[in-house]
């Protein structure tokens, strides 16, 4: 059974969330920040994975069935605890959808390389406008890396592309913003 932050039987809610790149275009780090009952989770990943993760979310609130208009809360102003020892690389995750709360459940599993030692997992309960944000953010946050070249779809680095697709020939430059 897999060793968790928060405890089993436990329903609290994310009071804020919020998903973040850091560093430059080709070299960042993408993170997941969840505060809970005061306390600051974060959760590593792939830009694969939030780019994923947006995807489902999206996917699945288009799937739920209608509710009454959801009240709108504002972001609970909450400063996250970015030392926190509570933090792990996600390996798997998986979406589930609570109907009695009308909330949607994101867990994250950690990456696991040691059977011997039990697995960290989080469980995030978050509203459907969360889930909404969460996603909407997950997009602006992908589309902000790198362009692609648009002859082999690569991320091209600052300067000169040399593209497969023209083995090597006529290297393309990145073009900057019109203007």
């Amino acid at each position: 059974m897999a060793e968790g932050f928060n405890k089993p039987g436990k329903e609290i809610d994310v009071e804020r969330l919020h998903a973040e790149a850091l560093g430059e275009p080709g070299s960042r780090r993408f993170r997941l920040l969840a505060s809970i009952q005061g306390e600051t989770y974060i959760v590593w990943m792939e830009k694969q994975q939030l780019q994923a993760l947006g995807l489902a979310i999206e996917q699945m609130l288009d799937q739920l069935p209608e509710r009454g208009p959801e009240l709108e809360s504002a972001d609970v102003p909450l400063e996250f605890n970015t030392e926190t020892r509570q933090q792990f690389r996600v390996g798997r995750m998986e979406l589930g959808y609570e109907e009695i709360g009308d909330r949607i459940v994101l867990s994250a599993h950690d990456v696991q390389e040691d059977d011997e030692e039990p697995q960290t997992s989080l469980d995030l309960r978050i509203t459907r406008n969360q889930a909404r944000q969460l996603s909407a953010d997950a997009a602006v946050i992908v589309a902000a890396g790198r362009p692609r070249c648009p002859m082999c779809g690569a991320p091209m680095d600052p300067g000169i592309h040399v593209c497969p697709q023209q083995n090597g020939h006529l290297p393309l430059r990145e073009e900057g913003p019109a203007g």
